[in-house]
């Protein structure tokens, strides 16, 4: 056991031409530098953090979103928070699938140390980044999303006959092609290979850069960590921007449904107009229905902003310091900066099941009437 996860992390760089087995000397093996975190100290982190927490989050990603998807495909998408929020499900599904299939290693290695490490390998090169567009995918939603809402609250009037579930259904499609087609370039940065490995005595599958990538490394690093960057910072600041707007439209509603139940109760006898003659001018109020989508939204919103900071922090460090990368000097430390940053991932992949159904009362009701039976027993009984 211990060999396999001390070689899950030590990245075989064999620069193969031809697929086969070949032996690996000593001095071809990539060792990372124990720079701020230890080799040992990394793979302590990598157990209870990302094989262990993060692999139950995505569990748990996994059948909630299955869950919202169902609740929201039962109401029959009707309005365009609906669709959104269905989009958003979809996307934190894949995300929590690629999730748990790149974290089967630990389960695998039980049996088999060698089948272990191939599949930490490959689920690497394919699942790795899987996960982070559609991290990208979801944050750019979520930004979307939050505009809408915003537009909703500040032009109730004026944008509702726009924004229907039709244009939602466009506008989210186009966004999730766009972005996940803007990073799909960086699935070709490695290639598997398969090697001989002395210590484990078989062949496994390990990966190194492509020629590809070598051929243009500095233009696609920058190119990558540019755009890790700049997406998910924008759909922040919209998000902050928006949940700003948003919140201070809530406050107003609540002042003006103070200002008017004091006005009725000194100009009820009077008049059965009580803001003409109160000499206020008070703005339209936000509607029931939308205070309680907005604060849900809000709630929401509040998770984005908690998950991307870290991430937007992390691949700033990548834009500006050169090594800070996987297979460069601070190997180390970005591993486990990284498990930290899929734990926010997945944590705010799986939660949305709970927000909703604690703050919209729709969707509990949906939820309550498909998987709750309370009205078949008492019908029985």
């Amino acid at each position: 056991m211990s060999n396999c996860w001390a070689h899950c992390v030590n990245l075989t760089l064999a620069w193969s031409q031809t697929i086969g087995p070949k032996v690996v000397a000593a001095n071809d093996e990539f060792v990372p530098q124990e720079i701020f975190i230890t080799n040992s100290l990394r793979r302590l982190l990598e157990i209870v953090i990302d094989l262990a927490l993060n692999f139950i989050l995505a569990m748990l990603g996994v059948i909630t979103n299955i869950l919202v998807i169902i609740v929201y495909a039962k109401q029959g998408f009707k309005d365009s928070v609906g669709i959104s929020m269905t989009t958003i499900s979809i996307w934190d599904l894949i995300k929590s699938l690629g999730g748990v299939m790149q974290r089967m290693a630990g389960p695998i290695s039980i049996f088999s140390p060698v089948y272990a490490l191939t599949w930490t390998n490959i689920c690497l090169v394919v699942f790795n980044y899987l996960v982070s567009f559609s991290t990208y995918v979801t944050s750019v939603l979520a930004g979307y999303v939050a505009v809408e809402r915003c537009l909703c609250v500040v032009f109730p009037l004026k944008v509702k006959w726009l924004l229907t579930p039709r244009l939602s259904l466009v506008v989210c499609t186009l966004t999730s092609l766009i972005v996940f087609g803007w990073f799909s370039v960086i699935f070709g940065i490695y290639d598997v290979f398969w090697v001989w490995d002395v210590t484990l005595n078989a062949t496994i599958a390990s990966y190194k850069f492509s020629d590809f990538s070598n051929r243009n490394s500095a233009v696609l690093f920058g190119y990558y960590n540019l755009s890790g960057t700049l997406w998910p910072m924008v759909s922040l600041v919209v998000i902050v921007i928006s949940a700003i707007v948003m919140s201070t439209k809530l406050r107003e509603a609540a002042e003006f449904r103070y200002q008017r139940k004091e006005t009725v109760a000194a100009h009820a006898p009077k008049s059965s107009d009580p803001t003409a003659k109160s000499g206020q001018k008070l703005t339209r109020p936000v509607s029931s229905r939308d205070q309680k989508v907005v604060k849900m939204l809000l709630v929401i919103i509040g998770l984005y902003v908690m998950n991307l900071s870290p991430r937007v922090a992390h691949y700033m460090a990548k834009y500006i310091v050169e090594e800070y990368y996987y297979l460069r000097t601070y190997h180390n430390l970005v591993h486990v900066v990284s498990y930290v940053i899929l734990f926010f991932d997945f944590f705010n992949g799986s939660i949305n099941l709970f927000v909703f159904l604690v703050m919209s009362t729709s969707f509990r009701a949906t939820f309550n009437e498909i998987f709750t039976f309370n009205k078949q027993n008492k019908r029985s009984r």
